[in-house]
C-alpha cells in the first residue's frame, strides 16, 4: 500500500509539471520597427531600417535590386491587418508594429498598425 501512495504522488507531481502554462492577456507583446517605405503595392511594403533615408535612385530599383544593395537592412512588411493603406507611400519613414517577424531571407511580418514619422 505505502508504495501505490508514494507512485501516486510522483505521478501527480509529474503530470502537475507537465501543465500547460497559458498566458493570459495580450498573446504576444508587439515589436516595432523604423524604416522607409520604398516600395509598395496593395498586400506590401519593403522597408529599409537603415538610419540614413534611400537615396532617390534608390527608388527606381527592383525588388531583386534592393534586396542585394539593403542585404541585412530590408523588411517586407504584409499590410493585409491594415484597413486603409493609401496614405501610406513610398519615401515615407514609417514606424510599423507587429507581433512576429518571420527569420527568412529578408525578414518579413505582417504588421498591425503604422505611424507615419
Amino acid at each position: 500500500m505505502p508504495k501505490i501512495g508514494v507512485s501516486l504522488i510522483v505521478l501527480i507531481i509529474f503530470l502537475a509539471g507537465c501543465n500547460k502554462n497559458e498566458q493570459h492577456g495580450e498573446e504576444t507583446k508587439m515589436q516595432s520597427l523604423v524604416g522607409y517605405v520604398v516600395l509598395k503595392d496593395n498586400e506590401r511594403a519593403i522597408l529599409i531600417t537603415d538610419t540614413k533615408a534611400p537615396v532617390k535612385e534608390d527608388y527606381d530599383l527592383s525588388e531583386g535590386q534592393l534586396m542585394n544593395k539593403f542585404k541585412n537592412n530590408i523588411v517586407i512588411v504584409g499590410l493585409s491587418e491594415i484597413d486603409n493603406t493609401d496614405d501610406l507611400k513610398r519615401g515615407e519613414k514609417i514606424k510599423v508594429w507587429f507581433h512576429t517577424r518571420k527569420e527568412s531571407n529578408p525578414p518579413s511580418a505582417t504588421i498591425q498598425k503604422y505611424e507615419i514619422l
